[in-house]
């Protein structure tokens, strides 16, 4: 559906003075953005100050005086003075205060452009550290090379403490993701969504992680385990087991390297075994490294808005992939109106759609089920994007990994993963 725009036109007079007009509107289901242009034109060159603000069905969404005539309202942002947020179908209204006017009084025409909502990909980095722990960057490094590699989000995930969710750069276009690691001497595990995740962090053995991470839970964190086969030193391998209470795993770390292969496998194990767990990935940057580096991976998120809650609850869906930085590749899987992460109805007739983007000659893309690899392609020279269709055939789970040779190191490495799309019984 397209944007549609309508406009309106009132005729203000000196009656009106000190009182507020409305010019009431109907706003239709699934608007994901309001974008309202005020023209004031006085019939005398007298003082002329009508003030304005908006109104939606409850309650009164902001007020901006005579300062601005030019007003926006979407779910992640808005102009000034006005609140982002949903958006309710039913009446809203443009108010007009009417501070002074001559007797000759005034036209108000109001332009209002009501843009359809659609969930869009969002990029960022789901893991990494400041000075609010043991990295080296500030915020304002962060939000530099935040703006400057295009995230639309971060993970603030500073080591059991959470200042780090008080003290982010509130203007910033970036959206800061309340977080901290709980980080134990047995394994790590990312608390999402909540600036107090808990109350204490330390835990003694696998009855205080699971208390601890019910709480975090309770409080409506997502939880990630993280790096479960870390190679940089025992204390970081998950060692708590399982059956602890947790959203998501974290399957790639930083640069990929065998520790990440490792859990790949655990997932791909997992996934067979029945259990729908979310894939993730994070940088864990800390501070300058010639390979260690934010945005590597960047883990993508098909997002209804850049608010924290609509980003995290739609990477809890699944609705996410990884790719080896901000740049791709890019891949969409579907299958009809279903995406990855969701469960399809039909697992015998539904047809799958795959769309790779930003693949370089030689990639290797390899479609996998619960049963393991079921095909391979290589990119051919010239392609800088691929397409695949198939047929579920019965099976519970499609995903899809894409792969690439890199000289430096004279091996192949994974680009680029999906979350897997589910088909019921």
């Amino acid at each position: 559906m397209a944007a549609e725009v309508s406009h309106y036109a009132v005729e203000i007079h000196k009656s009106d003075e000190g009182h507020f007009v409305e010019v009431p509107f109907e706003v239709p289901e699934n608007i994901g953005e309001i974008r309202i242009q005020i023209t004031v034109q006085p019939h005398a060159k007298k003082p002329c100050i009508i003030d304005v603000g908006l109104t939606d069905p409850a309650q009164v969404r902001g007020w901006s005086g005579s300062t601005k005539y030019d007003l926006r309202i979407a779910l992640d942002s808005a102009t000034p003075g006005y609140l982002a947020g949903d958006i309710p179908p039913g009446r809203w209204a443009v108010i007009l205060g009417v501070y002074t006017i001559s007797e000759a009084g005034a036209h108000v025409e109001a332009d209002i452009t009501l843009v359809p909502h659609q969930d869009a990909w969002v990029k960022g980095d789901l893991h990494l550290h400041t000075v609010h722990s043991d990295g080296a960057y500030t915020f304002a490094e962060l939000d530099e090379i935040a703006k400057a590699r295009k995230f639309d989000y971060v993970g603030l995930t500073d080591h059991n403490t959470v200042s780090q969710n008080f003290s982010y750069p509130q203007e910033s276009p970036v959206t800061y993701i309340p977080a901290m690691e709980l980080t134990t001497y047995h394994g790590h595990a990312n608390l999402f969504g909540v600036p107090i995740p808990c109350d204490d962090f330390r835990v003694q053995d696998v009855s205080d992680v699971e208390r601890l991470l019910k709480e975090a839970k309770s409080r409506g964190a997502f939880i990630a385990i993280n790096h479960p086969f870390d190679d940089t030193g025992p204390s970081c391998q998950w060692q708590w087991g399982y059956d602890v209470p947790f959203d998501w795993l974290e399957v790639w770390n930083g640069p990929w390297r065998a520790c990440n292969a490792a859990s790949l496998a655990l997932w791909q194990d997992m996934l067979a075994a029945g259990k729908r767990i979310v894939a993730v990935g994070g940088s864990d940057t800390h501070r300058e490294h010639p390979y260690v580096r934010h945005g590597v991976p960047t883990t993508w998120v098909k997002s209804p808005s850049r608010t924290v809650d609509a980003i995290l609850h739609a990477i809890n869906q699944g609705h996410a992939f990884i790719s080896f930085s901000p740049e791709g590749p890019t891949l969409e899987l579907t299958c009809g109106d279903h995406m990855m992460g969701d469960l399809v109805p039909n697992r015998q007739q539904s047809e799958i759609a795959l769309t790779v983007a930003h693949v370089q000659p030689g990639d290797i893309i390899k479609l996998i089920s619960e049963q393991g690899v079921a095909e391979t392609y290589t990119v051919q020279p010239g392609e800088q994007a691929w397409q695949k269709q198939w047929s579920a055939n019965g099976k519970r789970f499609w995903r899809v990994e894409i792969w690439r040779h890199f000289a430096e190191v004279n091996d192949m490495l994974l680009v680029g993963m999906s979350n897997p799309i589910y088909f019921a019984k």
